[in-house]
């Protein structure tokens, strides 16, 4: 990130001054220099700023050149082998994820794939480095060539219920737009496992040594939370597994919301609100609606009332002397029903409907005979 420094989660303007400085740091960690020239040469100031918008801890340098390659020089020792066979089982067996397709992104040479093959999944793996990938496949994994932010659609034209993500997601420049290209992969009930580097308990075990050029992101259990919800990701549980020094969340694609009921129930309170209309205007009657609120100039829209309307009263005087937005119908006071009679009133203040209800029985019984309110998205008929 050069010039203005945004967070790499939120894009906001990083305007606070660096929470440190380290100079002379090794500017890359992995891809070991040949020659001490060369290792002497490559060091870089690390920038630590924090967003304070949603809070991440962050790098603000360039990534290193691999970063979308997962490499683990000294493979799985038997005794990690074992505690992330318990984490991806835990995690198959909550989600009942037996014979459904699971894929993990950053596969590697298929350190973490080979474990999660064991379990009742089909499992396949992502990783950036063909060479890897090419060595994952001879040992019998399905691995595909590529990155998140780089696939053109599912790969191999698959649709995936879950995903796996173990110690990536802080390498990407981008973390939200590794995550919505991951949620873009699973079915629509899919699901996806988190591993990030647990920061709170790295500063609390190593102090600032835990800053290094390919980490780029220092997730706590808050600015994981956080990133994953700015990102179409739903967080289903986020908690720390001390087995493996990590903040691990399980996630589910964010539903789209469903407003099917919403315009059902809004459709029969149309059809009511008509009903009532045509019978207490019927034979020359006439209707105003008292409350010049929102509420009512959606519901008059909506309903299609307009034309079965006289006017709105309302004691507002900032609002008498107007019109209703969309209807066009006059705002007057409520002593306007006395110079132009209605025999109906509809009272949308939800807030003040008894209070209402008591000003037109004891002021306008004369003149009003029929009283009808808006209650829980409902017409409730008072007179």
């Amino acid at each position: 990130m050069t010039g203005v420094k945004k967070c790499r989660v939120c894009g906001n303007v990083l305007k606070d001054e660096s929470l440190l400085q380290l100079p002379e740091m090794p500017k890359a960690v992995q891809n070991l220099p040949a020659s001490r020239a060369a290792a002497v040469a490559a060091g870089a100031v690390l920038d630590v700023r924090q967003c304070s918008c949603c809070g991440l801890v962050q790098l603000t340098n360039e990534p290193v050149p691999y970063y979308k390659d997962v490499i683990r020089p000294g493979g799985v020792s038997a005794s990690m082998r074992a505690r992330q066979h318990d984490q991806f089982k835990k995690f198959v067996d909550r989600f009942s994820l037996a014979n459904k397709n699971v894929i993990e992104f950053g596969s590697g040479r298929g350190e973490y794939l080979g474990i999660l093959k064991e379990l009742p999944v089909n499992a396949f793996g992502l990783e950036h480095h063909r060479e890897f990938c090419e060595f994952a496949n001879s040992k019998g994994l399905k691995t595909f060539p590529g990155y998140p932010t780089d696939l053109s659609g599912p790969p191999g034209g698959l649709r995936f219920d879950a995903f796996v993500s173990i110690n990536v997601l802080e390498h990407a420049p981008e973390p939200g737009a590794f995550l919505r290209s991951a949620a873009g992969l699973l079915s629509e009930n899919g699901v996806g496992l988190i591993n990030v580097p647990d920061f709170e308990y790295e500063l609390s075990d190593n102090y600032i040594f835990s800053f290094m050029s390919d980490h780029l992101s220092y997730f706590s259990a808050d600015t994981l939370r956080n990133t994953l919800a700015l990102n179409g990701l739903g967080v289903i549980e986020i908690f720390k597994n001390k087995e493996l020094n990590v903040v691990a969340a399980y996630v589910g694609k964010r539903r789209r919301c469903d407003l099917t009921a919403a315009r059902g129930k809004g459709d029969k309170f149309k059809a009511r609100i008509n009903d009532y209309l045509r019978t207490v205007t019927g034979g020359g009657g006439r209707a105003a609606v008292w409350g010049a609120s929102h509420l009512a100039f959606s519901v008059i829209a909506f309903s299609g009332i307009a034309g079965k309307l006289s006017y709105i009263v309302d004691s507002s005087p900032v609002k008498q002397g107007r019109f209703s937005p969309a209807a066009g119908l006059g705002i007057f006071p409520p002593q306007h029903l006395r110079e132009d009679p209605v025999n109906a009133i509809l009272i949308m203040c939800p807030e003040y409907s008894a209070e209402i209800a008591a000003t037109i029985k004891g002021q306008y019984s004369d003149i009003v005979q029929n009283v009808a309110t808006f209650v829980s998205g409902g017409l409730k008929v008072i007179i």
